[in-house]
Order: C-alpha cells, then structure tokens, then sequence
C-alpha cells in the first residue's frame, strides 16, 4: 500500500491554475453588481437633495412676493408644492418666519413664524443661536426665513443610512412690499 503524502498534494494544489478564470469573474462581477448599485443609491441622493434645495428655494421666492396678508391655508398650499417638488416622502415639514433686526438692542427678532408638522415656531430667542447664518440687515428691516426638513430613504441598502434627513433654508427679502404680513394685521 503507498504512502499518503499531504506535500505533494498540496504543492500541485497550489500549481494548478485551472478554474481560476471562472473564480475571478465572479468576484469581480459581485464588486462590479455592488459597485453599480451603490453608484445609482448615491446619485439618487444627490439627485433628492438637490430637489430639496431648490424647492425651499422656489417656495422662499413665492412667500417674498405676497403684497397681501397670508394666512395659514396659503402657508400650507406652500408645503404642498415642496411636497410635489421634491417628489419623495410626505413627512416633508417646512417653518417660515418673519424677522427684522432691532438696532437698539442689537439682535435679530422675530415678527410671525408659521410651522407644519411636528416643528416648533421660531422665537426671539432661538435666533440668537442663527445670527452667524443670518445676513447683516439695517434697523427694521424685514427678511424672511424658509427652512425645510424632509426625510430621505435609499431603495438599496449599500452603505447609505436609511432616513437621511435634509435640512435647509433660505433666507430672502420681501419683493414688493416692506414686510410680509401674517397672521392679518388689526
């Protein structure tokens, strides 16, 4: 009976190169399908992001050029047209504030905020902790802020959170008027 020796085996294991075409195109073509998937999911953020950018900035535009009292069914016609806009998620939420800096005291308050959503009114004293986000404004002077939230999800999970949240904003003066006004003056 012959010997059974591992180390000859092993060495001609090793020196056979047969299959290994076959071996190297499936891992190249599971990289490859991973990579093209990853690409598309992070275009496609991109792609989201952008829509929500320039979104805020199409509903900051319309809000500038009321000349007439709004109210709060306009502001919520707004948040629609974002919603058609961006063409993803119905948990878009969006907060628009009225804000002017007062020379005297040497801050930024705010005349009116408006809020969908699950978010909070912008106060006086939240916009301290924004002054380096705001523009430098003269005494009295009205500009209006625009700040959107809306929540993203990859259709592939290849690395991307699930839930990304976009936030933006937008600060742009009154077009035709001095100052938007809402809710109507008394």
């Amino acid at each position: 009976m012959k010997a059974f020796r591992i180390r000859p085996l092993a060495r001609r294991f090793a020196r056979d190169e047969d299959g290994l075409v076959i071996t190297e195109f499936l891992f190249a073509m599971c990289w490859l399908c991973w990579w093209y998937v990853a690409s598309f999911a992070i275009f496609d953020g991109f792609r989201q992001y952008n829509a929500s950018i320039k979104a805020t900035y199409t509903v900051g535009d319309i809000l500038s050029r009321q000349m007439v009292e709004i109210d709060d069914s306009f502001l919520n016609g707004l948040q629609g047209l974002y919603e058609y806009l961006i063409k993803f998620g119905s948990d878009a939420e969006l907060r628009y504030t009225s804000l002017k800096w007062v020379a005297a005291q040497s801050r930024y308050e705010v005349d009116w905020s408006y809020a969908t959503g699950e978010r909070d009114r912008l106060t006086t004293a939240d916009l301290a902790g924004m002054s380096d986000r705001l523009p430098v404004l003269v005494d009295g002077e009205h500009v209006l802020l625009v700040e959107s939230w809306s929540t993203y999800n990859t259709l592939f999970s290849v690395g991307v959170s699930q839930g990304l949240e976009f936030h933006n904003y937008m600060v742009t003066s009154p077009r035709f008027a001095p100052r938007v006004v809402y809710p109507p003056q008394s």
